[in-house]
C-alpha cells in the first residue's frame, strides 16, 4: 500500500512538472530571441524552484523524523520511525533524480531550438552569398576590355597600327588586362596621330587604365576573401548538420537535419525527447534512485545528454566568431572600394558594376550586423541555461 501511495505521489509530481515542460516552445523568430531567452530562464527557474520547494518539505520531514527518532521511547516506535526515515530518504533521492532529468530535458530542448535557429541563419547566409554578383562585377571592373570606351579607343589605335603594318597584339594576349592596358597605352603614346589627338585619346581611357591597374590587386583580395567566406559558411553548415546528427542520436532520432527541416519533422523529434525522458523516469521508478544513478548505463546516458548541450554552446561560439570575422572582412572591402583615390575624378568613367559591388558590400555589412549577428546568444545567460543555472 505504501509503495502505491509513494508511486502515486511521485507520478503526480512528474505530471505537474511535465505540464510546465510542455509550455516551452521553439524560437518563433530570431527577432524575438531575447524574449525567448527571458521566457526560457523564467520557466527553467520556476520549474527548479517548484522542485526545490518539494525537496525542502521532504528534507524538513526527514529532519523532524530524525529528532523524533532521538526521543523514541520504545523499540516499536523506533522501528516505525526508522522505516519512515528510509521511505522519506528514498522519496528525497527520487525527487532529486527526477529534477535532474526534467531540468536536463529543458536544456536539451533549448539546444534543439538553437541548432534549428542557427541552421536557418547559415542557410540564409549561403543564399545571400550565392545571390551576390561579386565575381561577375569584379571580372568586369578589373578588365579594361570590359569598358566600351576602352574597346572603342583600342580599336581606333589598332586600325592606325594596322595601316602602318606595325605590331598587332595577338588575340590570346588581348584577354590579359595588364598586357591589353599596356599595349593601348603605348599605342596611344607612339601612334602617328597628331599629339593633340593622341592626348585626347589617352585622356578618354586614362581613368579606365588607372582604375583597372591600381585596383586590380585589391579587387582580387575582395574576390578571394569572398570565396573564403562562402566556403567557410558551407563548412559551418556541414558542422551544424553533423552536430545535429550527434545531438539527436542520443535520444534515438536518426533523421538528418536537412530532411527534418524539409519535412517539418520537429514535432516528431520533440515527441522522441518526451518518450526518451519518460522511459528514463520509468527506469528510475522501478529502481531506487541510488541504484539508478549508480548504474553505469544510466549515468552514461545522462552524461551524453549533458555533453550534447555543451557542444551546442561550443557551436554557438564558432558561429559567432564567423559572423564577427565576416563583418570585419566586409568592412575592409568597403574601405578598399571607397579608398580608390581618383574615385571622384573618375566616377563618370566607372561602370554600373562599381556601384553594384559597393551596394552589395554595404548590404552585406548590414546583414552581418543586424540579421546574422545574435548578441543574445553570445553572453553568459544562454550558457547558464545550456550548462544548467546555478543561481
Amino acid at each position: 500500500m505504501k509503495t502505491l501511495v509513494y508511486t502515486f505521489l511521485i507520478g503526480m509530481l512528474c505530471c505537474g512538472f511535465s505540464q510546465q515542460l510542455q509550455a516551452f516552445s521553439a524560437i518563433p523568430d530570431s527577432l524575438q530571441l531575447n524574449a525567448w531567452l527571458e521566457d526560457a530562464e523564467r520557466q527553467y527557474l520556476s520549474l527548479r524552484d517548484e522542485y526545490q520547494r518539494k525537496i525542502t518539505l521532504l528534507a524538513y520531514e526527514l529532519e523532524l523524523t530524525d529528532k523524533s527518532l532521538e526521543k523514541a521511547a520504545s523499540m516499536g516506535e523506533r522501528l516505525q520511525l526508522i522505516e519512515q526515515r528510509m521511505r522519506l530518504d528514498r522519496q528525497l533521492q527520487m525527487l532529486v533524480a527526477i529534477e535532474e532529468l526534467d531540468l536536463l530535458k529543458i536544456r536539451y530542448r533549448k539546444g534543439i531550438d538553437l541548432i534549428k535557429l542557427l541552421y536557418e541563419k547559415i542557410l540564409a547566409l549561403d543564399h545571400h552569398f550565392s545571390g551576390m554578383k561579386v565575381y561577375q562585377n569584379i571580372s568586369v571592373l578589373s578588365n579594361p576590355n570590359s569598358y566600351p570606351e576602352f574597346r572603342e579607343v583600342r580599336s581606333l589605335l589598332e586600325q592606325r597600327l594596322k595601316k602602318r603594318n606595325l605590331l598587332q597584339l595577338p588575340p590570346l594576349l588581348e584577354s590579359n588586362p595588364y598586357l591589353s592596358a599596356t599595349f593601348s597605352l603605348v599605342s596611344a603614346m607612339l601612334g602617328d596621330a597628331e599629339p593633340k589627338d593622341r592626348s585626347k585619346e589617352l585622356e578618354r581611357i586614362s581613368c579606365i587604365l588607372d582604375f583597372t591597374v591600381s585596383m586590380n590587386a585589391d579587387l582580387d583580395v575582395i574576390r578571394n576573401e569572398t570565396r573564403f567566406l562562402f566556403d567557410a559558411n558551407r563548412q559551418l553548415k556541414l558542422d551544424c548538420e553533423r552536430l545535429f546528427d550527434d545531438y539527436v542520436k542520443v535520444i534515438g532520432y536518426f533523421v538528418p537535419l536537412s530532411t527534418c527541416r524539409q519535412n517539418d519533422d520537429w514535432e516528431t523529434l520533440y515527441i522522441k525527447l518526451d518518450d526518451f525522458i519518460a522511459k528514463m523516469k520509468d527506469d528510475l521508478m522501478q529502481n531506487s534512485a541510488a541504484s539508478y544513478m549508480a548504474n553505469a548505463r544510466s549515468r552514461r546516458t545522462i552524461v551524453n545528454l549533458e555533453f550534447a548541450t555543451q557542444r551546442v554552446a561550443d557551436f554557438i561560439a564558432s558561429y559567432s566568431n564567423f559572423i564577427r570575422q565576416g563583418t570585419q572582412y566586409y568592412r575592409k572591402f568597403d574601405n578598399i572600394i571607397t579608398g580608390y583615390e581618383n574615385r571622384d575624378r573618375c566616377s563618370d568613367a566607372l561602370p554600373a558594376q562599381y556601384d553594384e559591388l559597393h551596394e552589395d558590400i554595404r548590404e552585406t555589412i548590414d546583414k552581418f550586423q543586424n540579421t546574422y549577428n545574435l548578441p543574445e546568444i553570445q553572453g553568459s545567460r544562454l550558457k547558464d541555461l545550456l550548462y544548467g543555472m546555478t543561481s
